[in-house]
């Protein structure tokens, strides 16, 4: 290998090393609470070879959470893409993405959310991604609704959508009041309402393993 591809390689091996640090340090300590020294920590890395990769910590936080909308977008197009064949069977499972088991970095993206209200390039990234999910979500319930031959109000529920995967989340999340099975089937009964489709002929339970997505993604 060239001296200039190992390097390349160093650094990108450096960065996601780093990363996925961050991304734990916030896992057990908050957001606001994660300093290089807790992310020092957490990769067994110094201070000063951190400071050779990021120049400070918000610039590490802003990449790892740039990094963490990645992977989250990764795994939607790859769930839908294995999901069904029809428009309405990716619509459903667009809505069941969220609530596979064992999301990676789950109550780190909660971290995130809190810290999109007080850090405006964190909110820019937030908006961005909820914009891309809006979009391709209302372009799927218009090409559903098509398929079928059905009259919907298109914008509102695309709204109602994705608005409702949000609030399950949350709840879940924060209050572990109910589990993911539980998100899944409110998403599938309310979805096959819209739609007037007949609930048990679309089951909740991915149709392939879980594991071994992730592995296939390195996740």
């Amino acid at each position: 290998m060239r001296r200039a591809e190992k390097k390349i390689l160093t650094l990108e091996t450096r960065r996601r090393e780093l990363t996925i640090a961050t991304l734990e340090s916030i896992r057990k300590h908050g957001y606001m609470n994660s300093t290089i020294s807790t992310i020092s920590e957490e990769s067994g890395l110094s201070r000063g070879l951190i400071s050779h990769y990021f120049k400070n910590k918000d610039d590490l936080i802003l990449f790892a959470f740039r990094h963490l909308t990645e992977l989250l977008e990764a795994i939607h197009r790859q769930v839908v893409r294995s999901w069904g064949t029809s428009h309405f069977d990716k619509l459903l499972a667009g809505a069941m993405v969220t609530f596979l088991p064992s999301q990676p970095y789950r109550e780190v993206w909660l971290h995130f959310y809190s810290a999109s209200r007080l850090q405006p390039e964190v909110a820019q990234m937030h908006r961005a991604l909820w914009g891309r999910f809006r979009a391709s979500v209302q372009r799927r319930i218009t090409a559903a609704a098509e398929e079928r031959g059905i009259k919907i109000d298109i914008p509102t529920v695309t709204l109602m959508y994705t608005q409702l995967i949000d609030g399950l989340w949350l709840g879940m999340v924060v209050e572990e009041a109910y589990d993911e099975a539980t998100c899944r089937q409110v998403m599938r009964d309310w979805l096959c309402d819209v739609f007037g489709e007949d609930r048990e002929k679309h089951s909740i339970v991915p149709p392939f393993d879980v594991a071994a997505l992730r592995e296939e993604l390195s996740l």
